[in-house]
């Protein structure tokens, strides 16, 4: 592993240089180096592939594809039936809407502080099939369990939200989500992108019907990961839009069987090598202890926040009486957010996020035509802040 640079913080060494500030995790997650090295020692060691025959790379394939889908399970507390593995959540959330029963007389319930990659394949049924689109607002956002509750009334609706929005970084409590639509037979797909990774998350008590991740976000998995827990209810309704591969037990000439597992959503190649290494790295977080990791990010985001809100020229994009977890995004009077980012990476290799976010709803909520976002994880720490804030008020100063 001589060719990476490394950082170790907390007893895990992370795919991080050693000067390097990384404060957008909300794009994309850095790896633990042993996740990479799984991906390596897999290609070095076999290669293959699963459901392709039984020769014995294949056989190894299958065996180890199975033990990540418990491994899985195990941090869920979930059965491994219930996983399937995506290449993107684009691609998952695709395949959910076109696969959900009767989706032309739905009613899909989301917010516009969603980000495209949750919107996108929602407007797209709305423009195939005239599904109906119902926005939650910023003030909504205050009552959001109320608000549902009153939306919320059939077994037509379909509300579709974030566990943690990627714009601001609202935190919302999808326990409480998922007994309101339990109550009423609605459908509740909850992205959880950004908070796995971040906090205890299981559903041995209560479980949404849908469960999406991106794999390379909270998760720190490589990209070209993502996965969906499917509540045994809904899977067998369920219809995927994606077929082929291994997905297929059986062909006839005018039909096809699919398989009756999770491998029932899993199309074409599996890229077993990518899963072993997401896996990996929430097994880490796992053993780490996610409420651990949770305190520590609390205590890095309200220093943020406390300093952040005596510059004058920064403004915090917050909604009164939400709680937040660790994404937080502002709007900045002296310089574009964009000038603001390539500044702090020249000056000290700190990276943020800037521009819309991929969230153009809520864009045009804010005044500014573009924003910066800061978002942490287990590798960042309270030195690390400190500089962030002394680099940006050196910066705005000038």
């Amino acid at each position: 592993m001589g060719f990476m640079t490394t950082s170790t913080r907390f007893g895990i060494e992370f795919n991080l240089k050693q000067e390097q500030i990384y404060l957008d995790s909300a794009t994309v997650g850095k790896l633990p180096v042993s996740s990479i090295k799984k991906m390596i020692d897999y290609y070095a060691s076999t290669g293959g592939v699963p459901v392709r025959g039984i020769h014995s790379e294949i056989s190894a394939s299958n065996q180890l594809l199975n033990k990540n889908r418990k491994s899985l399970a195990d941090i869920f507390k979930i059965s491994p039936n219930q996983i399937s593995f995506f290449p993107t959540r684009e691609t998952l959330l695709t395949n959910v809407f076109h696969s959900i029963p009767n989706i032309k007389e739905r009613r899909i319930t989301t917010s516009i502080l969603e980000e495209h990659s949750v919107l996108a394949p929602a407007i797209r049924v709305n423009n195939s099939f005239g599904t109906n689109i119902d926005y939650l607002n910023l003030e909504d956002e205050m009552n959001i369990i109320e608000k549902l509750s009153e939306k919320i009334q059939t077994s037509k609706d379909v509300v579709l939200l974030s566990s943690l929005t990627a714009t601001n970084g609202v935190k919302r409590d999808w326990g409480k989500i998922a007994q309101i639509c339990k109550e009423v037979n609605a459908t509740f797909i909850l992205d959880i992108s950004y908070s796995v990774g971040h906090e205890v998350t299981n559903f041995d008590v209560i479980q949404p019907d849908i469960v999406v991740s991106s794999g390379c976000i909270g998760a720190l998995g490589p990209l070209g990961t993502a996965f969906q827990i499917t509540c045994e209810e809904i899977y067998e309704s369920m219809d995927p839009l994606i077929v082929g591969g291994g997905s297929i037990i059986a062909l006839e000439e005018y039909s096809y069987f699919l398989n009756s597992s999770g491998s029932k959503f899993e199309t074409g190649l599996v890229n077993v090598a990518n899963i072993d290494a997401m896996v990996n790295s929430l097994e880490i977080l796992s053993n780490f202890g996610l409420s651990k990791i949770q305190d520590h990010e609390k205590k890095l985001h309200e220093e943020l926040r406390k300093n952040l809100k005596d510059i004058s020229s920064i403004e915090i994009n917050e909604i009164e009486g939400v709680e937040y977890g660790p994404i937080l995004s502002f709007g900045c009077d002296k310089i574009e957010a964009h000038d603001l980012a390539l500044v702090l990476d020249d000056i000290r290799s700190i990276q943020i996020r800037s521009g819309a976010l991929c969230s153009h709803l809520y864009m045009y909520e804010l005044k500014y035509n573009d924003i910066a976002r800061v978002s942490t994880h287990i590798y960042n720490t309270e030195e690390e802040i400190l500089i962030f804030l002394e680099t940006l008020s050196s910066i705005l100063d000038v």
